[in-house]
């Protein structure tokens, strides 16, 4: 998998691809069928899919969830672009701030423009989501950024 990329939407008909490659790349498929229209799938030349990730809107909020790019395809930029576009997306959506859950990607997310902040600070409705209340450990740590 080299070369450019490019972004589609994801559709219902994505949705068993969409759940193996989440469980691939060790991430949880549980919840993304009732946001599967915030998706975004990148792509290559081969049609072979290099990355996803996606948001859940909570009014002016949002939680990314599910950024995922395949081995192959890491170090190669796509994980920005795919967070970028997904961020833009909800931002048109009507969200303001943007908060994500992750075990051993802070540093990453720290460059995108994230902060660490304490789960306390986050907003209840974010909260409701599947992957604040069973998901993601109480050891995964909480992040947000202001988009809009």
């Amino acid at each position: 998998m080299s070369g450019p990329i490019h972004l589609r939407a994801a559709m219902r008909k994505d949705l068993p691809q969409v759940s193996t490659f989440l469980k691939s790349n060790g991430l949880p498929d549980a919840g993304v069928d009732k946001c599967l229209d915030n998706f975004l799938l990148a792509v290559d030349g081969n049609a072979s899919w290099v990355g996803l990730a996606g948001f859940e809107l909570y009014g002016s909020k949002c939680l990314l969830r599910s950024v995922a790019v395949d081995e192959r395809s890491r170090s190669r930029g796509h994980g920005r672009t795919l967070v970028v576009a997904v961020l833009r997306n909800a931002n048109a959506k009507g969200a303001k701030t943007a908060y994500l859950l992750t075990e051993g990607a802070s540093g990453y997310f720290r460059r995108l423009g994230f902060s660490v902040v304490d789960r306390r600070d986050i907003d209840e409705d974010v909260k409701t989501s599947v992957e604040f209340k069973e998901l993601c450990p109480k050891t995964a740590v909480a992040m947000r950024k202001v988009i809009g």
